[in-house]
């Protein structure tokens, strides 16, 4: 019987330019092949490792995931680097894939800095009209404190989406970058691999000061809220109750922020196990401590290609 060969994609390197990160998948991912009728299901290794090479070329990227997996799991020598390194940039495509689900973190971050900075001016307008005892001023500063403070919100909305995404795109670099490791570990000679590693090592970087960056302006906003939060406060306070803009007693916006936690007789829902959550400003900060890098840590991660496994004879770990 024919020996089916293995498929391989075809041989590229991770560019190395940091601000090309996001565009490397899009840069060297295979074309879509043209719809051909679906061939029978894997059930060898070296079918586990063509099916995922395949579906990796056609860009679909967890069932391509799984059947690396699948071929890893044979626990074939031969078959352990190529896949691996395959795995690692199927893995590398989904947090780029993730990236894209959310916000773009500049726009999010200066849309989040302008409504801090519009939650200050709202302010400072509230402590001089109550300064002022001036009714017409107070309720001004009031109307426009209650239209900074859905503005804030609506920033802090996609500033912790921005961070649900970039904190999930991480995790799956990470685990590319594990994967191009473990290719190194098994072919030294492996210089694609290793320069991938150097790439992703880069790009993680990358994305844990952005990370952080959103973390920070996320606090701001939490700062910012809740001090004009009291300000207005202070004006509900001082306002006549005829003078009151329409909607304002009990209206708000202010009592929404914060979860008040679960009521008597209130019970929780069932959890759904695999799906994601929201990161709060603790959880980021404790993500980003389990990533920190220095300037000696290098990530590897690459995407094995062309070269035959045959003969690659060191046992995987």
């Amino acid at each position: 019987m024919t020996q089916m060969k293995l498929c391989r994609v075809s041989k590229v390197r991770l560019a190395t330019v940091l601000g090309l990160c996001l565009a490397l998948f899009a840069l060297h991912a295979t074309p879509p092949v043209a719809k051909a009728p679906e061939p029978p299901p894997p059930s060898t290794p070296r079918e586990f490792f063509n099916a995922g090479t395949q579906k990796f070329q056609q860009g679909k990227l967890r069932e391509a995931e799984s059947y690396f997996e699948s071929a890893l799991a044979s626990q074939i020598t031969r078959l352990q680097p190529p896949a691996l390194y395959n795995l690692g940039h199927v893995r590398f495509g989904q947090g780029v894939e993730e990236l894209k689900k959310g916000p773009a973190a500049g726009p999010t971050a200066a849309n989040g800095q302008a409504a801090a900075q519009s939650a200050d001016e709202a302010s400072r307008e509230a402590d001089e009209a109550l300064q002022s005892e001036d009714v017409n001023k107070m309720v001004a500063a009031y109307l426009h404190g209650r239209g900074v403070r859905r503005e804030l919100k609506a920033a802090t909305k996609a500033v912790k989406r921005a961070m649900e995404t970039h904190g999930t795109a991480l995790a799956k670099w990470q685990r590319s970058s594990g994967d191009f490791k473990s290719t190194v570990e098994l072919d030294k000679t492996d210089k694609d691999a290793e320069q991938n590693a150097e790439t992703v090592d880069r790009c993680i970087a990358k994305l844990i000061d952005t990370l952080r960056e959103l973390e920070q302006i996320a606090m701001a906003l939490g700062n910012k809220g809740n001090e004009l939060k009291e300000k207005m406060q202070a004006l509900k306070g001082k306002i006549p109750a005829p003078d009151m803009p329409p909607g304002a007693p009990g209206d708000d916006d202010e009592d929404e922020d914060t979860p008040q936690g679960q009521k008597e007789g209130q019970k929780e829902g069932p959890t759904k196990e695999g799906e994601e959550t929201a990161l709060s400003p603790e959880q980021a900060a404790w993500l980003l401590e389990g990533f920190q890098l220095d300037s000696e840590r290098r990530l590897p991660m690459g995407q094995k290609t062309t070269a035959d496994p045959q003969g690659r004879n060191r046992k995987p770990w």
